[in-house]
């Protein structure tokens, strides 16, 4: 049975985690696909493309640790306070979840406890045993929602607890030849969905960047490594 987390070991002592709220869109069996079928399985609302990949990569660039979503966050939110509304969405992006209409509270309750509850408590286990790590935490976001306007930002920096960091990170994506359209709390804001940061990371004062990539610029397999050396180009300076 698969996971609802999977954590990257350690290849050498180094400061540094990272970790992927919405690496995964797997669907337990379970669920039946939770009435989905076709592309709704595979865009963006079933998981943060790209991302997965890149993290991977940024682990084994760096030799530190990590932990990957094993849910889809169409069966739970990972990144979701455990009372918030859209924990289990019902719909998402214009698409209705039909698997996930009218739950009954004890339904959100096991979901709760087999995906949710296991995952933040390996994120915290992992995060007490490391001595005052960098954490990064990655996301991606696509480039015009069903539902939305298109984005011209390509590399989103979520910022609230740790502004230096950000503002470091920010001015090396700005520097880099590549030369990213980066923005502060774009296309999401910090003040708003936040909630594994605010919990994990913010409590701890653990130095921290919470960053989204546009999917366009990962959407394959190459395109995310490419990204991830990019990323560790920008990241080192600051550890």
């Amino acid at each position: 049975m698969r996971q609802p987390f999977e954590i990257i070991p350690a290849k050498r002592d180094i400061p540094l985690f990272i970790f992927g709220d919405h690496a995964s869109r797997h669907i337990p069996p379970g669920y039946n696909n939770l009435g989905l079928s076709g592309e709704d399985l595979t865009r963006h609302i079933a998981w943060d493309i790209g991302t997965e990949v890149i993290i991977r990569r940024l682990c084994a660039n760096f030799g530190c640790a990590g932990q990957l979503a094993g849910v889809s966050r169409l069966v739970i939110d990972l990144n979701r306070e455990a009372d918030h509304a859209g924990l289990i969405p019902e719909t998402s992006d214009g698409t209705i979840i039909t698997a996930n209409q009218n739950m009954s509270a004890a339904e959100r309750r096991a979901r709760t406890d087999k995906y949710y509850t296991p995952y933040h408590d390996a994120l915290a286990a992992q995060l007490e045993v490391m001595d005052a790590p960098f954490v990064l935490s990655v996301h991606s976001f696509t480039p015009k929602p069903v539902t939305g306007a298109a984005r011209e930002t390509e590399i989103g920096l979520l910022v609230r607890h740790d502004v230096p960091s950000a503002e470091s990170f920010a001015g090396q994506l700005a520097s880099h030849e590549r030369g990213f359209m980066a923005g502060m709390n774009k296309p999401y804001s910090a003040y708003d969905l936040n909630h594994t940061v605010d919990i994990h990371l913010a409590p701890r004062g653990l130095r921290h960047l919470a960053i989204e990539i546009r999917q366009d610029l990962v959407e394959t397999d190459a395109k995310a490594q490419a990204m991830a050396d990019i990323l560790a180009e920008c990241l080192t300076p600051l550890l």
